[in-house]
């Protein structure tokens, strides 16, 4: 009776907690954000143009601001549902400890961060990874599927390359290994995700009908279907080049303000990120191939190497903490004895340690709230302009 009451009070929680992160963070977009979704293929191939061209079967010759905020909703929330039915369906719940690293995510600041994305394409690709990894690997159809959803999210968004296909490279690799797969079969597998969107992503890069001297046009195209003030760095996004990129991150590193948001939202990301690979390592055996440990880190850099090329901090960040959990979810699947070493290595004490860090850290809100400004770290700096005048 206990401990059916225990498990009673878990589930509440977990569920508590993913309807305060939607209802403290889900809030309207920013410009940025709602330009990139009417992005479409009126002028040809153009990077992240799927959704606004779906969009247009639901709306008219102008879109209207609510019915962008309805899309943007709706994609973070696809994301934000994909991510906790998965990681729910891959944890333990037979355990305390699957129960317990289920509410860590949902309440990390990794994931409000997410929800605070509101409207970015990060929540779609979340959400047809979620809906991949739900399949069998090990089958024909579960294979394809991930392979089609590899090319589909860059088709979505580019992003989906770093993002993702690593960690659907590790599935395969650890279903290969369940499956009693070969090793170079296992081992081609897990590049597949990667090779595809690869090779999605030169081809619609090379038949890219906006280049950089067609954004302006493409920008008055934009303005005159939307009912609503456009971001004009949203419209420069689909003319500018990969070497455009880095001339401008090489400016942007020098500035003051970007070295703040890699200190104060960059640095608690990627610590939270080194947390779950200790953990995850630690449900590994001393005898785990080491491919197996290359993987993993792969799934937690790969997001995090977008900074050398972009300036989303905070997105590149979060994607490598909440495929981080996913992973952790992936080891458990197919390693049963995981199960009981999670239950091991995170104990309450140490849940509660990294709990109570995780809901007192803020990152800047990408949409139109600032609570971060008065939470840790971001109030440092306020508390050294109070101190030291």
């Amino acid at each position: 009776m206990q401990k059916d009451r225990q498990f009673l009070l878990l589930r509440l929680a977990a569920g508590l907690s993913l309807l305060l992160a939607l209802v403290n963070h889900l809030l309207p977009p920013k410009p940025f954000a709602m330009t990139q979704l009417l992005f479409d293929y009126q002028f040809g191939p153009v990077r992240r143009g799927m959704v606004g061209e779906i969009l247009n079967l639901f709306t008219g010759d102008e879109v209207s601001r609510g019915e962008v905020y309805l899309a943007a909703a709706v994609i973070t929330l696809a994301g934000a549902f994909g991510f906790y039915l998965l990681l729910k369906r891959l944890m333990p719940l037979e355990l305390v400890g699957g129960w317990l690293l289920l509410i860590l995510s949902l309440n990390s600041f990794a994931f409000a961060s997410f929800v605070g994305n509101t409207g970015y394409l990060d929540g779609l690709l979340l959400a047809l990874v979620a809906l991949a990894l739900a399949s069998d690997g090990a089958r024909v159809f579960g294979l394809m599927l991930r392979l089609v959803i590899a090319g589909l999210g860059v088709m979505v968004h580019e992003n989906m390359l770093p993002y993702f296909t690593i960690l659907i490279g590790f599935d395969l690799w650890l279903t290969g290994q369940r499956a009693g797969w070969s090793g170079a079969r296992a081992f081609l597998a897990a590049l597949a995700p990667a090779f595809v969107a690869l090779a999605v992503l030169v081809v619609l890069t090379g038949a890219a009908a906006v280049q950089s001297g067609d954004a302006a046009a493409f920008a008055g195209y934009l303005e005159g279907k939307a009912a609503f003030w456009l971001d004009p760095t949203s419209t420069d996004v689909a003319g500018r080049s990969i070497g455009s990129n880095f001339a401008l991150m090489a400016e942007l590193r020098g500035t003051t303000k970007y070295r703040a948001w890699l200190l104060f939202d960059g640095l608690p990301l990627a610590l939270m990120s080194l947390w779950l690979y200790w953990l995850a390592m630690r449900l590994m055996p001393k005898d785990e191939p080491w491919f197996t440990r290359l993987l993993l880190a792969g799934v937690l850099l790969a997001p995090i190497s977008l900074n050398v090329i972009a300036f989303d901090v905070v997105r590149f960040g979060v994607a490598s903490v909440l495929s981080g959990f996913l992973a952790i979810g992936l080891l458990i699947r197919h390693r049963p004895w995981a199960r009981e070493r999670l239950q091991a290595v995170l104990t309450w004490p140490h849940f509660l340690v990294v709990l109570v860090l995780n809901v007192n850290i803020f990152t800047i809100q990408i949409n139109i709230g600032a609570f971060h400004v008065s939470q840790f770290p971001w109030i440092l700096v306020t508390q050294l302009r109070w101190l030291m005048p």
